[in-house]
C-alpha cells in the first residue's frame, strides 16, 4: 500500500543514538509512557541490552515495597520514593496480582529477598520463584532433590527452626543470578552444605562448608548487598546474634564473616536490611521481656569496618524500618500495621494509615524497579522500523522533550 507523503521513519527525524541517550535518562515510569509512541521506541525499550544499561545508568531509580499477604493472591506494592513526599500511603500504592504460577499459591509462600528488580519467593512445598513484578519475567526452580528441602513436602518453611539459609543474589562477573541454600546434614556428621542454582547455566552446584565457619540459627531473610548475600547468624535461640555470614556470588567458594556492632547486646533479636545504600540492622519488633521503648537502628557506613557502625534511635517499640529517603528520613512499619516517617533525630514526622489494605500477617521486601529479564529468557522477536504520520511523529518528539525537561528540572532542584 502506498504510504502517505506525510509519513516517514522516526529515524529520519532523530538519530537513533540520540533517542537512546534520551530514553536512558528517563525513569521506568516515564519509559512506560513513551513505549507506545512507535514500534522503534518499543523495540528499543524492550531490548535486554537497553534494560541493562538503563538499570546501571538510571538517574532516578524507583524503589518499591511489595506486600505478600497469607490470605490472598492479590498483592500490593507501594512506591517508597513517592511515599517519602506523600501524606497518604494509598496514594503511592498499586495492585499486583497473581505471583506466577498462581495455580500453586499457598499461604506458606514467603518472600526471601530481592535483587535488581527481581523478587525471590519460596513456594510450598519445594519450589522457588524468581519474578520481576514490572515485566512479568520469571523462572520456577525446583529444589526437591536437596535432602533438607525434600522434607518440606510434609513440613512448612517455618518448621525448620532457622536451620536453612535461603538467599538470592547477582554475579556481575558472569551476568548471572544465584539462588542459594545452606543446610546442616544431621545424618552425616552434621556437615554444613551450601547449594546454589545458576539461572544462566540452569544447574545446581554445591560444596561442603568448612568446619571453622558454621551458622547456628538464621531466622531472618537474607540481604543482597555489595556483590554478596548476607545473613544474620544466631547462636541457638532466636535472640542471640553472633555475626553476619557472607556469600560472595562471584567467588562461589564459601562463607565469610563480618562483625556486628560491639554495642549490640547478644540478647537482642535483630533483622538485617539495607538503608540509604548501606548495610544495616535493627532490633526486631517482636515482643520479648526486654526494654522495647525504642527501636535501635545500626548502619554500617563503611563496609566490613566494625567501627563504622552508627546507631539511630526511634522512640517506638514496634518500628521496623524499610527505607531511608533522600532527605534522610526513616520510613517503616509502626503500630497497628500502619507506617510512620521519622527523621534521624527520632522525631515523628508523619504517620500513615495501614498500607495497601493489608490485614494480618504478610511478608515483604523492598526492590528497585527494572526492565531486566532473566538469563536465557531471550526477548520477543523485533520488528522493523515503523512509519508514523507527521503529526503523530511530532507529538511523540514533543512528549520525549517534555519528559527530558522534567528529568533535568528534577536534577536541578
Amino acid at each position: 500500500m502506498e504510504q502517505n507523503n506525510n509519513s516517514q521513519s522516526i529515524n529520519d527525524m532523530l538519530p537513533p543514538e540520540l533517542i537512546t541517550q534520551i530514553l536512558l535518562r528517563l525513569s521506568v515510569k516515564h519509559l512506560g509512557c513513551v513505549k507506545s509512541v512507535s514500534k522503534l521506541w518499543n523495540n528499543l525499550i524492550s531490548d535486554p541490552n537497553f534494560a541493562k544499561s538503563h538499570f546501571e545508568l538510571s538517574l532516578a531509580p524507583s524503589h518499591r515495597c511489595i506486600f505478600i499477604p497469607e490470605v490472598t493472591i492479590d498483592h500490593r506494592s507501594i512506591d517508597l520514593d513517592a511515599l517519602s513526599h506523600a501524606t497518604d500511603a494509598d496514594a503511592a500504592a498499586a495492585t499486583i496480582t497473581k505471583i506466577p504460577p498462581s495455580d500453586n499459591y499457598s499461604d506458606d509462600d514467603i518472600v526471601l529477598g530481592s535483587c535488581r528488580g527481581f523478587i525471590a519467593l519460596y513456594q510450598y512445598p519445594h519450589f522457588f520463584v524468581i519474578w520481576n513484578p514490572l515485566t512479568g519475567s520469571h523462572r520456577i526452580i525446583s529444589c526437591h532433590h536437596i535432602a533438607k528441602i525434600s522434607d518440606m513436602a510434609t513440613n512448612s518453611y517455618y518448621s525448620f527452626g532457622g536451620e536453612v539459609l535461603f538467599g538470592f543474589g547477582y554475579d556481575a562477573t558472569r551476568d548471572d543470578y544465584l539462588v542459594v541454600l545452606g543446610w546442616n546434614d544431621k545424618k552425616e556428621n552434621k556437615e554444613g552444605h551450601l547449594d546454589f542454582f545458576s539461572l544462566r547455566s540452569n544447574s545446581w552446584s554445591s560444596f561442603i562448608i568448612p568446619d571453622q565457619i558454621k551458622w547456628r540459627k538464621n531466622w531472618t531473610p537474607s540481604v543482597f548487598y555489595n556483590g554478596a548475600i548476607h545473613w544474620l547468624n544466631h547462636d541457638g535461640d532466636y535472640d542471640a546474634i553472633v555475626t553476619i555470614l557472607v556469600f560472595d556470588t562471584s567467588k562461589r567458594k564459601g562463607l565469610l564473616e563480618i562483625p556486628v556492632p560491639e554495642r549490640v547486646g547478644k540478647d537482642y533479636p535483630c533483622r538485617l536490611t539495607v538503608l540509604g545504600g548501606c548495610l544495616a540492622l535493627y532490633y526486631d519488633n517482636d515482643k520479648y521481656d526486654y526494654d522495647y521503648d525504642k527501636c535501635v537502628i545500626w548502619v554500617m557506613k563503611e563496609y566490613n569496618v566494625q567501627s563504622s557502625w552508627t546507631s539511630y534511635e526511634i522512640p517506638s517499640s514496634n518500628f521496623e524500618p524499610v527505607y531511608l529517603s533522600e532527605d534522610g528520613d526513616f520510613i517503616g512499619f509502626d503500630e497497628s500495621d500502619g507506617m510512620s516517617k521519622y527523621n534521624v533525630r527520632g522525631e515523628l514526622l508523619l504517620r500513615f494509615d495501614r498500607p495497601c489494605d493489608q490485614v494480618g500477617y504478610f511478608s515483604y521486601t523492598v526492590y528497585t524497579e527494572s526492565l531486566l529479564i532473566l538469563p536465557n529468557d531471550g526477548s520477543e522477536e523485533k520488528e522493523g522500523y515503523v512509519t508514523l504520520s507527521f503529526y503523530a511523529l511530532l507529538c511523540g518528539i514533543l512528549a520525549l522533550l517534555i519528559l527530558l525537561y522534567a528529568v533535568m528540572m528534577d536534577e536541578v532542584f
